[in-house]
């Protein structure tokens, strides 16, 4: 037997609800308390290892700090109320309580992925335009506060009147109800088309041109340089990061986005799979305990600071004092920079090393016109 259904005294509405087995609850409830520890423990890691590593207080890192905080904001103050839901199998907690639950997962979502969408055009910038003017400290708090912003505007839509937040038997989860008339209708269409549509295609715009320019620099730095070459490795593997971040978030909300395309069919909860809307949340969930480790997997520093945090925490588990920890040395960076000579030459970008440990002469990488005269940009 799959479940049961009836009638949805939660919600005061005579919609058919599903309720599903004990042995069903405990497991979803088991898969979502694991899927928190993972996503509270290494979020948390990620952003003290940021924070105590001067090196990693870029704008890069702001950004995905940024997605760390959001993935933490969903995990204590979203997650619990479907931890509650599952165990008790309805909802039993007030009308106030379902629409800050509904508000707290459409926000966070729109943060997650607006702040893709900004590391996108941040690694554009610094490879496509880096003639242009760079990403600074100041510009990246700007870009994270726009984003906070409008994901709150973007959010507000039921709780002004604009749709309508109600529980869900299908995801024990209080969210955007199903559309009722045609404006609400229009709101799940606009929730789609700005969070899930707008931004892909600004990503996917973004990455196309960031391969193509990685192409073009690569050979060009070929042909003066073999120590250049490193840079490029670097930008695409910083490249190929963020889209194995942005692949996993598609994939994990994909069942989300379909779900709402369901609803905006006017489909009622008893012609839904089953399983779907649980299925659905659940997934998105775990996108938030899978971020903070691909950037381990795939970043030495955080790795390195993994090590001397989990290397702290078991000295003192032993009750000794933790060894006096090095200055960490980090492979060779590089970096971008825009350098202008005398008046009337034309603006050229060179390659620096960081740190500088010994005298490394600067990398010309490109400039704004060639020998010709011609564009090359």
């Amino acid at each position: 037997m799959a479940g049961t259904a009836g009638t949805d005294v939660n919600t005061n509405t005579s919609e058919t609800f599903i309720q599903y087995l004990p042995i069903e609850a405990a497991f979803q409830a088991a898969s979502l308390i694991l899927i928190m520890l993972v996503a509270i423990v290494a979020n948390t890691m990620n952003i003290i290892v940021v924070y105590r590593n001067s090196n990693m207080q870029t704008p890069r890192y702001m950004f995905i700090i940024n997605l760390a905080s959001a993935d933490l904001g969903v995990t204590l103050l979203s997650m619990p109320f479907s931890l509650v839901t599952c165990i008790s199998r309805r909802w039993i907690l007030s009308d106030s309580f379902c629409m800050l639950d509904g508000f707290l997962g459409s926000f966070f979502f729109c943060i997650s992925i607006f702040t893709l969408t900004i590391m996108s055009i941040e690694q554009y910038y610094t490879l496509v335009k880096p003639l242009s003017r760079a990403i600074t400290i100041r510009r990246a708090w700007y870009m994270i506060a726009t984003s906070w912003i409008f994901a709150t505007l973007v959010s507000l839509g039921p709780v002004l009147g604009w749709g309508h937040f109600a529980y869900n038997s299908s995801t024990l989860a209080c969210g955007v109800a199903y559309p009722r008339t045609t404006l609400e209708r229009l709101y799940l269409l606009f929730l789609v088309l700005v969070a899930y549509v707008i931004t892909m295609l600004i990503m996917a715009f973004a990455y196309i041109r960031i391969f193509f320019a990685v192409r073009k620099h690569t050979n060009r730095i070929a042909k003066y340089t073999t120590g250049g070459l490193e840079v490029m490795k670097l930008q695409r593997r910083i490249t190929y990061t963020l889209l194995l971040v942005l692949l996993v978030f598609v994939l994990c909300w994909l069942p989300f986005v379909f779900l709402i395309v369901l609803a905006t069919q006017n489909t009622g909860v008893a012609n839904l799979p089953y399983g779907l809307g649980v299925a659905a949340y659940w997934c998105g969930f775990f996108n938030s305990s899978i971020n903070p480790i691909i950037f381990v997997i795939r970043n030495d520093r955080f790795r390195e600071g993994y090590r001397d945090i989990l290397s702290e925490v078991w000295y003192r588990l032993q009750c000794k004092r933790p060894p006096k920890l090095t200055k960490p040395h980090f492979k060779k960076t590089w970096y971008l920079n825009k350098r202008t000579g005398a008046e009337g030459e034309n603006p050229r970008v060179v390659l620096r090393a960081i740190p500088s440990l010994t005298h490394v002469p600067d990398i010309e990488l490109m400039s704004d016109h060639d020998s010709n005269g011609n564009d090359e940009l």
